[in-house]
């Protein structure tokens, strides 16, 4: 019986020179819809109207009767997170070949079923020949390198739009090598627009790098940081090769995929110290919007209303015309945008709503990887219900069933992010933040599966290896104290203007490390914990000079790697500058209740007088009435509404009462017995109503840890063997200890050239 026609609908775009920049000829005015039908007999398939773009789209039944998920209601940044991975799905089994007690594999019987069904016994929903899973910084560019080598590629999603986490960064890139904007700056060049006017930040024989310099400093094991950790003694030898061999490369492949750099100046934690490799991207402003042009409107940088971002950029974009000239502006929406842009422009396709669960391959620890299956996981905007839309469309592939399996002939390259929004993955690492009241940075735009530790389960299942887990705690600023308080999206500077923002309902208020010193910080009992100056102070990489000889484990020629002088041990006594604060808050305390003993929220209590003082400004977009700031007359009403209007918390705020009277003793005293604040800053009493409540997070950034790959990032087994077909990178792999959006391109570029030259399966 033939299947009816069926219709589906799909973006065309523009001619290859046009902009897609959000200007009058812009998204959505620029895109044309165009239908494809076709009828047969027993299957129906679809095929990309573009020439050389293979996606196929293959049905068992009607395509036209695609159903919602069951759960398509709004996402409400109240409710309970069932969705989140739990405890279940991390249980124990020894079925993995050689995996110990620890393991995180499948969560059932059921699962471990589903996980080992192999292609024979797969109905193929989609075909293309690299299937990429994240649109991030490493997903992107392996998409974009692998469309380049002529691969058809699909990248999924479980977002609404493009960019990960990279589109809320600071756009800062760490490569070198003798990479080109090193280059250029060593010569007092400025770049191909003429953009860039300013003179170098660094000299010339800062900049005169080479592979070999930049490999030796990622495997310095003489580097100690102020934590007394080192950050590359154990990085994975191959690994950081292939990094150093391929950074020039994908400098290069930025800057021709309409990435612009502004001057290089030092370098991100990980990136070595012997040269100056960092450099910022960078648009203008402008009159309008146009990637290739390298222009950006006021508005769409979310710089025209101080308390306004855009759809375009989540956060507001700032200035960097120190590091290039008049008019620059920078973060992750530099660097972002044009990626996605160059992207569509080349004919990759994205899937998105749609979350990578699985991986199937041909035996459940045999052979190769075969394809994903990945479910619907829709986003809807926060006030008005409406399913979210990416900001550019063109390449979308439209699909709202459950769950599909999509087939890749040449492989999978998995660059979902890292595990940083699952907290039982982070409580591998540290118990104390398997507390859910602390999210991922960025959890208003990325949604509730952002950084879910989503490929790090998949590859278990199917017998992947580890890599660089113990450098989660290595990195110093892997989980910090942020000084924005009064939201729960506390890493970044989102305003109203942007679709996500209902999802965090007040934007925060930055008190910076000062602005510590005019309230008191409690826990879920309402009790003290540590010196509150203290609290957001961050520990640094190595940066004061050892009086001995030889080493100076400081940046730049003065810097001698692999000298035995930069981990003396009266160096490290010298240096050390860890302060234990974010441990203290995330203690134990009286409200830590079995079997979990969640530490709780933490709270900023002051006064009136407090406001006054600093000017906090306790209004909207920055304060809301979503359980993340509080008001009252007296202490005793501002500790029932917290424990009535805060989402995690627990127990009764029992001693605030108690540790305000305290404190107020300890000001006219002159003297904190406690915590001796007294030392540091100013102490003023908390005795003017009304009286306030603001939130205080711990955030974890980043994760490092992840798969363990090989130096093509090829995923490798328990037994060191190459799982066929299967890549990653970014924080869905580990194995070196990298800060930045620039272990993500590199690997990506890696990733998509290999990737790509795989055979067809």
């Amino acid at each position: 019986m033939p299947i009816p026609c069926v219709t589906t609908t799909r973006w065309r775009m523009r001619r290859r020179g046009d902009s897609l920049g959000p200007d009058s000829s812009s998204s959505p005015g620029l895109l044309r819809r165009s239908t494809r039908t076709r009828v047969t007999r027993g299957t129906t398939a679809w095929r990309a109207s573009s020439p050389g773009r293979g996606l196929k789209m293959l049905s068992r039944g009607l395509l036209g009767s695609m159903e919602k998920a069951d759960d398509t209601r709004p996402e409400d940044p109240r409710r309970k997170r069932a969705d989140r991975p739990t405890r279940r799905d991390f249980v124990k089994t020894g079925a993995a070949a050689g995996l110990g007690a620890g393991a995180l594999l499948g969560a059932n019987c059921t699962d471990a079923q589903r996980a080992s069904t192999g292609p024979g016994d797969t109905a193929w929903d989609y075909e293309v020949d690299v299937v990429v899973a994240g649109a991030g910084c490493a997903g992107l560019t392996a998409a974009i390198r692998a469309r380049d080598l002529g691969a058809s590629v699909l990248v999924v999603d479980s977002n609404y739009d493009a960019g990960g986490r990279m589109l809320l960064s600071g756009s800062v890139i760490s490569l070198g090598g003798g990479d080109a904007v090193q280059r250029r700056d060593m010569q007092g060049e400025s770049d191909r627009d003429g953009y860039v006017t300013a003179d170098p930040a660094e000299a010339p024989e800062e900049l005169d790098d080479s592979i070999e310099i930049l490999f030796r400093d990622l495997n310095d094991w003489s580097v100690l940081d102020t934590k007394a950790q080192s950050p590359y003694r154990y990085n994975e030898r191959d690994v950081a090769r292939s990094w150093a061999e391929n950074a020039p490369a994908t400098r290069q492949f930025l800057m021709d995929n309409y990435v612009r750099f502004a001057r290089v100046s030092g370098g991100p934690h990980g990136g070595g110290l012997s040269r100056a490799r960092a450099a910022r991207c960078f648009l203008v402003l402008g009159d309008r919007t146009d990637i290739k042009a390298g222009t950006i409107t006021a508005e769409d940088a979310g710089v025209a209303d101080p308390e306004r971002t855009s759809p375009f950029a989540p956060v507001p974009m700032y200035d960097s015309s120190r590091y290039v000239g008049s008019a620059a502006v920078s973060n992750g929406v530099a660097v972002a945008r044009p990626l996605e842009f160059s992207a569509r422009e080349k004919g990759v396709e994205f899937m998105f709503h749609r979350h990578f669960d699985e991986l199937v391959r041909e035996q459940p620890f045999e052979g190769r990887v075969m394809g994903i299956r990945a479910h619907y996981s829709p986003r809807h905007h926060p006030e008005t219900g409406e399913l979210l839309q990416s900001y550019w469309r063109n390449g979308n592939v439209e699909e709202q069933r459950e769950t599909v399996a999509i087939r890749a002939r040449r492989a999978v390259i998995l660059a979902s992010g890292g595990h940083a929004g699952n907290p039982e993955v982070r409580g591998m690492f540290y118990p104390a933040l398997r507390e859910p009241a602390f999210p991922t940075s960025g959890y208003a735009y990325q949604g509730p599966h952002g950084q879910d530790g989503s490929a790090l389960t998949a590859g278990l299942r199917i017998g992947a290896n580890l890599a660089g887990m113990q450098q989660n705690l290595s990195y110093p600023t892997t989980f910090h104290i942020s000084t924005r308080l009064g939201t729960r999206d506390a890493y970044t500077n989102m305003q109203p203007g942007h679709p996500t923002f209902g999802f965090r309902g007040s934007a925060g208020i930055n008190v910076g490390n000062a602005g510590f010193q005019e309230f008191i910080a409690v826990n879920q009992v309402g009790k003290r914990f540590f010196n509150e100056v203290r609290l957001p102070v961050r520990p640094g990489r190595s940066s004061y000079e050892y009086a001995g000889d030889g080493g100076t484990p400081d940046q730049g020629l003065e810097h001698t790697p692999r000298d035995w002088r930069n981990c003396r041990k009266e160096w490290v006594r010298e240096m050390y500058g860890y302060d234990h604060g974010l441990d203290a808050a995330l203690a134990i305390n009286e409200g830590s209740q079995p079997p979990h003993y969640y530490s709780g929220p933490l709270w900023a209590v002051f006064d009136q007088a407090a406001v006054e003082r600093t000017g906090w400004q306790l209004r909207a977009p920055f304060v809301a009435d979503n359980g993340y700031y509080f008001r009252a007359d007296t202490i005793g009403e501002l500790a029932e509404k917290i424990a009535a209007g805060h989402e995690f918390q627990r127990v009764p705020l029992a001693h605030l009462a108690d540790t305000v009277a305290a404190w107020n003793r300890y000001v006219e005293a002159g003297a904190d017995p406690e915590f001796e604040r007294e030392t540091e800053a100013p102490m003023h009493s908390i005795a003017a109503p009304p009286f306030h409540s603001l939130s205080i997070m711990v955030i974890w950034h980043e994760a490092y840890g992840g798969l363990r790959v090989n130096g093509r990032q090829q995923v490798v087994d328990m037994q060191g063997v190459v799982i066929p077909g299967l890549y990653a990178g970014g924080e869905a792999a580990g194995g070196i200890n990298k800060h930045g959006l620039g272990k993500g391109h590199v690997q990506g570029y890696v990733a998509g050239t290999h990737a790509a030259a795989e055979q067809p399966a």
